[in-house]
């Protein structure tokens, strides 16, 4: 045999057995979940998937840790359904992530929406792990660790240990919240500051060091370039997938909803060093088999919430429209301008309110934070606004009415950003009706009810008390024909209506 082929043979032989003596540690990374089934008509999502896609990792690595970087147990709207008569609540999510084998996650913001006693009940029945290094539970101005029912604390940190070549591969992990939920039993500590004093606490017990985050993207940049021993950054909050290396730290998100899903593969050589970590971004679609198992729970639930929507007079798989161009519900959009989907709904609250000169809301409404294309369901409308709500009808002075308008323009970026019909802004001013708004004249204005409690960012003014307010009127409880008494009983009734 020519001596070229034997000596080539040999390098593939000698790179063969040097590969595999290469040690694999493998985190399989989600992020912002509210919902346990498909979405699009099945074709993209899915909790039963990701079960999938762990079972198939872990047939090839035993090392194999499945992380949830925050925010899952609301706003689900499967989980504002009732069953056993109470609020779900998130307990959908703690059945179906048990049932993936989910092993790490850290609090998300909107892990705070619920009351204390909510959230506990939700801590003590998952059997993963929670990690929390800069949130902590403040009772009456005592901080202190949040605690599950055994009387163990949360850790703030946690070390894995993999066996390695020479010896233990130590890695440990730091989880990290966004103090984005000012909710009176939570303390929030510096996340840059927490980080470093986790490290300081660990970096003599570990080699390498990672971090499980529901950050801002920059937020996360910061937090590379302030403790750059991190080699990975598993975030949240932002709903898009990212990717970015800022140093030596790779920091990734995936799509909300399980649209995709990260694979990070720790690559370490035959003497345990971290030679290499490979990121790979998953699409969660068709193509992955629900696993039947984890796929049984899922449908369970889908079936106890579906039945309490029924209950409150809601058809969730009706269909009541069809978009034949996707409608955009993303925040970055509906947060910052008169959105279509934004305009559609207030549209609907006017519609549904006789006698209004105009309607306006709170983006933050919005929860579905994607696009909405094809067939829309009754539940694609609950998802849209799980928190449904009331319509008021709510007359006020037209200085009142600019100011509101005002401020709500200037609110972009959050969810106090307001989303409206009948009213438009010109170089001239307001105009309501296709006049300028006067000062002095009183305007009939349809909004949702948690516009009155003073609670959105810059808008503590408008409250029933204000006495710029002549009259609130609200919907009937009785009358179950009055499509004020729920915001998302009048979307379903105008899209029906314009789709015809």
């Amino acid at each position: 045999m020519n001596k070229n082929i034997l000596k080539a043979l040999f390098l593939l032989l000698l790179v063969s057995v040097l590969f595999s003596q290469q040690r694999e540690v493998v985190f399989l990374q989600m992020n912002d979940i509210y919902e346990i089934a498909p979405l699009e008509n099945g074709k993209v999502g899915g909790l039963a998937r990701v079960s999938t896609i762990r079972k198939e990792l872990l047939k090839e690595n035993p090392y194999v840790y499945t992380i949830l970087s925050g925010d899952f147990i609301s706003p689900s709207a499967l989980g504002t359904s009732e069953y056993e008569g109470k609020r779900i609540n998130g307990r959908q999510m703690v059945d179906v992530l048990n049932s993936i084998g989910l092993d790490y996650v850290t609090f998300g913001n909107h892990e705070f929406d619920y009351k204390f006693e909510v959230l506990k009940d939700r801590i003590n029945e998952f059997k993963f792990v929670w990690i929390t290094g800069n949130v902590y539970y403040n009772q009456n101005e005592i901080i202190g660790n949040f605690e599950k029912n055994d009387g163990s604390t949360l850790p703030a940190n946690i070390i894995l240990k993999i066996p390695g070549y020479t010896d233990e591969i130590k890695i440990g992990v730091i989880a990290l919240t966004i103090d984005a939920n000012k909710q009176p039993y939570v303390y929030y500590m510096d996340y840059i500051e927490s980080a470093k004093n986790q490290y300081n606490a660990i970096k003599d017990s570990i080699n390498y060091l990672i971090a499980i985050t529901h950050l801002t993207i920059d937020q996360d940049k910061k937090l590379a370039t302030e403790v750059p021993e991190l080699k990975l950054i598993m975030g949240g909050h932002e709903h898009n997938n990212m990717f970015y290396k800022v140093g030596q730290t790779v920091i990734a998100k995936a799509d909300a909803n399980a649209k995709t899903v990260y694979i990070h593969k720790l690559i370490f050589d035959q003497q345990d060093k971290l030679n290499d970590i490979k990121s790979d971004l998953k699409k969660v679609d068709e193509s992955v088999a629900e696993d039947p198992e984890t796929k049984v729970v899922v449908d369970e639930w889908i079936s106890r919430a579906y039945k309490g929507f029924m209950d409150k007079g809601f058809d969730p798989s009706i269909v009541v429209a069809n978009f034949t161009e996707p409608v955009d519900g993303r925040e970055e959009i509906t947060r910052k301008e008169l959105s279509t989907l934004g305009y559609l709904i207030a549209l609907s609250m006017l519609q549904a309110s006789k006698g209004s000169d105009a309607a306006f809301f709170n983006s933050g409404m919005i929860r579905i934070d994607d696009f909405l294309n094809g067939e829309i369901t009754q539940y694609d409308i609950i998802r849209t606004l799980p928190f449904g709500g009331k319509i008021m009808q709510v007359e006020m002075k037209g200085d009142l009415l600019k100011k509101i308008m005002d401020i709500g323009w200037n609110n972009k970026g959050n969810g106090g950003f307001l989303q409206f019909a009948g009213i438009e802004y010109t170089a001239a001013g307001w105009k309501a009706k296709g006049e300028l708004i006067k000062d002095d004249k009183t305007y009939n204005i349809a909004l949702n009810d948690f516009l009155l409690t003073g609670l959105e960012q810059n808008l503590g003014f408008l409250t029933k008390d204000n006495p710029e307010i002549v009259k609130i009127t609200e919907p009937d409880p009785n009358n179950k024909d009055d499509l004020k008494n729920d915001i998302r009983f009048a979307v379903i009734k105008y899209l029906k209506s314009w789709q015809h």
